[in-house]
């Protein structure tokens, strides 16, 4: 908060209920346990260090590789052989086949090349090292090195990021002398920002430095520190370009002097110091060099107080419109990293109300709506040259998952990103479905990169053909919360072109005469079969998962509603509502269970992390308390998976028991969710992936409000623990935004408002009601 134009530091004893802060008593140690910020673009973690701190820093654009063609033109070809292979149940010949073709083209190393399909990385790290007058010993005697020693935990250190402000603070005592630090990353002036003060006057002497550990050259213009580079990009045939960076810092200072030199700038007793980081690339924008240097000496223009007070109210605007107020557990006045310790022994509902309000602040701090690209899996953040999994956009749940809280969670805007990728992917996936498919309209295999890649990286992970057919309907849900009929007609191309695709390339299966995709797979499960030898073999490959022809029935049945909706493309809308009723059914196994393939198959993993046989109940629609037989058999595929999982699978399935209606279970994977996070409430896959983080903020919001049933369902999976709360702001389908208020299980009030005042059905306490929404102000 800003009071009397300077930022407040929290000084007051931790408020479990209302205090949206993380806290922390030591510093980190790596950056699962550092302050996260970020203006969309660029991002900082800033570890908290005392005679030596590190700042991790963010650009989002900062990627190795560059463009090129990897499809195989010919891939196609084999198709007739694969299927007719699969129908007879000669799956490794299928699977023979189909390795020979469903691959990049010759020469293209693509996702295996670090350096050629490309990989998210680090800008580098700011580093602020004191003067030896100032080092510092802990009070067990042990001295703190570093800054990122654990033993560091007394009252005279504190640090906490404030989540509705975007500010980090770090304040400390040694010597007789309180330092304080704030870090803001400012969108209005697209600039990374620091405040070091001292209760002391002249008692700042320290350097502060930007440094990267490879492809960089570091030099001083004027004042300033200048970090720049090249990226590498091994360009199939050679001549690649790669992305070019630069990063400038430069330094505000009372009293005392500064000076530039190309290892850093060394502040000599100074009172008080701003930092400030200005970067940018080439990746979208060639003038960049010439931008990153305007920010940066504008920004030097200003005091910390503006340039803070700007960056907070861009933020605040984001974050205000939504809060939510659970009861305090016993440990909710500890730090962060003790809660999330005990969180699973312990009930602390206002630590869900937490990471309810963190994962949308990691969405407005890694996704606003003028953002280059959507979050990928560290969203913008990372401190590796080599990111897990390349830090790419994983499009078989983990794009996806980034954004399921984007609506609900009144942070529509912030799903524009996402939208705007789209329309690269379907360019480029247009030229993947020819190639592999001989097929109209477009398609995606699972790993993108900033050039929008659609080809198959490797199989299994690219057997089947419907990431992007689940990734388009995000489109129609932004239409769905929003009514907005301009941006349906903007995008309704990019929807049916997927539709399209699909209808081509099913095929009936010749034992039940119905639609299927072949190939096709249940993501990254593989299931036993007996090959002719009879010895058991197991495989990925299928004919017509669940998962696949979920999405289908998904994607025809939102792109002819759209159709209509804009009174267009009847004949095609027709079509594709005749082409659903003839698709492959979701079916239950003689157990009960939801059957994953077309077959009841043993699965070779039964407590596998995708649960992708039950996309219908979840992001989908299709499995719901109208179906019973499919919805218990949801809960009993649930059972059989299991709780204990990865971090996003956890995510998801707390999801799945809130749309099952059953809270506490889908209270106890967010507990799990939680405490197998890191410190500072990142979602550990292990390790580090954001998209946890966003799939358990939905799973908050699908606990109190759904609106997938024709109604807005309030409190519709209410967690005992939760008995009483308050939560305003979320949004419903139909362009609703909802309020509650609830003691002892049962809403006490509740506000339905929209921009019209049309009315809508509400379940509230086991009743439903038609209710006139209120008129937005």
């Amino acid at each position: 908060m800003i009071t009397g134009g300077v930022l407040a530091v929290h000084a007051e004893p931790i408020s479990a209920l209302g205090d949206l802060s993380l806290h922390f008593n030591a510093p980190g140690k790596t950056y699962p346990e550092s302050c996260v910020v970020g203006n969309g673009r660029l991002g900082a973690m800033d570890l908290g260090g005392v005679d030596k701190d590190r700042i991790v820093l963010n650009e989002s654009s900062m990627w190795s590789g560059g463009p090129y063609e990897a499809n195989k033109s010919d891939a196609f070809k084999c198709l007739p052989e694969v299927r007719a292979k699969l129908f007879a149940n000669d799956i490794a010949g299928a699977g023979t086949a189909l390795n020979n073709s469903f691959r990049y083209a010759d020469g293209i190393k693509g996702w295996w090349d670090i350096n050629q399909f490309g990989c998210y990385q680090t800008l580098g790290d700011l580093t602020l090292e004191a003067g030896s007058d100032l080092k510092l010993s802990s009070p067990s005697g042990h001295a703190a090195g570093d800054g990122t020693t654990t033993d560091l935990v007394n009252a005279d250190y504190h640090r906490e990021l404030n989540l509705m402000t975007g500010v980090a603070t770090t304040r400390y005592n040694t010597n007789g002398v309180t330092f304080t630090r704030e870090l803001v990353a400012s969108k209005p002036d697209e600039v990374i920002v620091m405040r070091i003060k001292a209760s002391k006057p002249g008692a700042l002497t320290f350097t502060a430095a930007l440094s990267r550990q490879q492809n960089v050259t570091t030099r001083t213009d004027g004042g300033v520190q200048v970090m720049e580079g090249q990226l590498t990009f091994n360009k199939p045939g050679g001549g690649g370009e790669g992305v070019r960076y630069q990063a400038l810092l430069g330094a505000q200072a009372k009293g005392g002097k500064v000076t530039a030199t190309d290892k850093g700038l060394k502040i000599e007793g100074a009172d008080e110091v701003m930092l400030v980081v200005s970067a940018g690339t080439d990746l979208f924008d060639k003038d960049f060099s010439a931008k990153t240097k305007q920010r940066l000496t504008s920004a030097l223009g200003k005091s910390f107080e503006a340039l803070a007070r700007a960056a907070v109210a861009d933020h605040q605007r984001y974050m205000d419109r939504c809060s939510l107020a659970l009861p305090p557990g016993p440990n909710a006045g500890l730090p962060t990293p003790e809660r999330v310790r005990l969180n699973e022994q312990t009930p602390d509902p206002s630590l869900a109300a937490l990471y309810f309000q963190y994962g949308r602040y990691l969405m407005v701090a890694g996704s606003r709506p003028d953002s280059s690209l959507p979050s990928n899996l560290q969203g913008i953040w990372a401190d590796e040259y080599d990111t897990p999994w390349r830090g790419d956009f994983h499009t078989n749940i983990n794009l996806q998952m980034n954004y399921w809280p984007a609506e609900v969670a009144n942070l529509s805007d912030c799903h524009a990103p996402l939208f705007q990728f789209l329309k690269g992917m379907a360019k480029e996936g247009a030229k993947t479905a020819k190639a592999y498919y001989d097929a109209p309209g477009w398609m995606a295999n699972h790993t993108q990169n900033p050039w929008f890649e659609t080809a198959p990286s490797h199989l299994p992970s690219c057997t089947g053909p419907t990431c992007g057919a689940w990734l388009v309907q995000h489109l129609w849900t932004h239409y769905q919360f929003t009514n907005d009929k301009d941006f349906l007609r903007e995008f309704y191309p990019i929807l049916r072109g997927a539709a399209e695709f699909c209808v081509a390339v099913l095929v009936e299966d010749p034992k039940s005469h119905l639609w299927v995709v072949a190939p096709s797979n249940s993501p990254e499960n593989a299931y036993v079969y007996t090959d002719p030898a009879g010895n058991k073999q197991s495989t990925a490959l299928c004919v017509g998962s669940t998962y696949d022809m979920q999405i289908i029935r998904g994607l025809f049945l939102s792109t002819a509603e759209a159709a209509r909706i804009l009174g267009q493309d009847t004949e095609f809308a027709d079509k594709l509502d005749a082409t659903r009723a003839r698709l492959a059914p979701t079916r239950i196994n003689a157990a009960g269970r939801i059957m994953e393939w077309q077959e009841d198959f043993e699965e070779t993993e039964v407590h596998h992390r995708h649960s992708s046989h039950l996309w219908g109940l979840f992001p989908g629609t299709e499995i719901n308390p109208t179906t019973p037989e499919l919805y218990r058999g949801a809960r009993a595929s649930l059972e059989r998976r299991g709780d204990d999982s990865t971090g996003w699978s956890m995510a998801w399935k707390a999801n799945f028991w809130a749309r099952l209606g059953d809270g506490d279970r889908a209270d106890k994977l967010l507990s799990m969710l939680i405490g197998h996070g890191s410190g500072n409430l990142m979602c550990m896959h292990p390790p580090f992936q954001i998209d946890g983080n966003f799939g358990g903020c939905a799973a908050v919001a699908e606990m109190l409000v759904q609106s997938h049933a024709g109604e807005i369902a309030l409190l519709p999976a209410l967690p005992a623990s939760w008995a009483t709360g308050t939560v305003k702001g979320l949004r419903a389908r139909g362009g609703f935004t909802v309020d509650i208020k609830w003691k002892d299980g049962k809403v006490t009030n509740y506000r339905i408002s929209a921009k019209d005042a049309h009315s809508v059905k509400v379940r509230v306490n086991n009743e439903v009601k038609t209710v006139k929404a209120e008129i937005q102000e």
